[in-house]
């Protein structure tokens, strides 16, 4: 691993992540000046609205048209094995598509080193580095299939199991809405913890790090610890704060792996406007998930590219 005596805010570049990211100089935090917030809050806002909206809707249209067709399988699997690998399994098969399967084909530009569309262009994976990081990769997808399911089922109501009551459309709303909002606030304190933490960053947010122009397929490369604290624990607040119904978080866990692949996968496929990115480039900003909470603690910094696009379209 690398050395502790590394100072939290500088960039870590070990000699296996990546080669173009070897010779380059560290870039300094005031390289890329931080977008103002004003310039910021409508868009951060819209992409907010809009991203619960879309959700919403894909929960309203899974509970209508695609859970009557499988709840009878959900209820046979509960019936021979039990209520957990009822939620467990289905789960666990949404997460690998969305994760390994949309991970997967994120990933192939950056394998194969396109510029075209790249964030931090001429920074390329090193495939034998990335096959080394799997392991770590396995390992944590596989806690998150067992510790959500779990918690949903320890602490979710029977009615919560119930597969022939799917939500109605204004719980699907409300859901939603609790949902985001207490991950958007969990994940930016528990990250920003993370990192304003000398020790916890040496000692595990540093490796997460290690990436500093991060693929599709590593986004929940990092040490166990984090990955509960940071990435489960923000994910399932929400969903036992509501009571949620389990056909509705197979749904979320879907949007929520799709969406973490995608902001870092490295290219303009993400959903973020590349703030993610610009974190692992800089390590000192953009803590949260939609900006607005860096925008209130002034930790905002938009990418060069994302900034010259936004001049471009004024």
């Amino acid at each position: 691993g690398s050395s502790s005596q590394v100072p939290a805010s500088q960039p870590i570049r070990p000699p296996s992540a990546m080669a173009p990211t070897r010779a380059a100089a560290p870039v300094a935090p005031a390289a890329s000046a931080p977008a103002p917030c004003s310039d910021h809050l409508v868009p951060a806002l819209r992409h907010l609205a809009e991203s619960i909206g879309l959700l919403v809707c894909c929960e309203v249209a899974a509970m209508q048209w695609l859970l009557p067709h499988v709840a009878p399988g959900l209820e046979s699997v509960e019936a021979s094995a039990g209520r957990l690998p009822s939620v467990a399994v289905p789960m666990g098969l949404v997460s690998a598509v969305a994760y390994w399967g949309f991970g997967f084909l994120m990933a192939l530009p950056a394998v194969l080193h396109v510029d075209r569309w790249k964030l931090q262009v001429g920074k390329h994976a090193d495939t034998a580095a990335l096959l080394r990081a799997m392991p770590l990769v396995c390992l944590n997808f596989a806690l998150g299939l067992v510790l959500a399911p779990a918690l949903f089922y320890m602490f979710l109501l029977d009615s919560a199991f119930d597969w022939r009551r799917p939500p109605s459309a204004l719980t699907l709303l409300r859901d939603v809405m609790v949902w985001v909002g207490l991950q958007e606030v969990a994940f930016f304190y528990a990250h920003r913890w993370l990192h304003e933490d000398k020790r916890m960053y040496a000692a595990v947010h540093k490796l997460h790090h290690t990436w500093t122009a991060p693929v599709s397929l590593l986004a929940i490369y990092c040490h166990p610890f984090e990955h509960i604290v940071s990435n489960i624990l923000p994910l399932v607040a929400g969903p036992l704060l509501c009571g949620s119904h389990a056909a509705s978080l197979i749904v979320f866990m879907f949007f929520v792996l799709l969406h973490t692949t995608s902001v870092h996968a490295g290219y303009w496929v993400m959903t973020d406007s590349g703030l993610h990115d610009e974190h692992h480039r800089r390590f000192n900003c953009n803590y949260g998930v939609s900006g607005l909470l860096d925008m209130w603690h002034g930790t905002l910094s938009l990418p060069a590219a994302a900034e010259l696009a936004k001049g471009k379209s004024t």
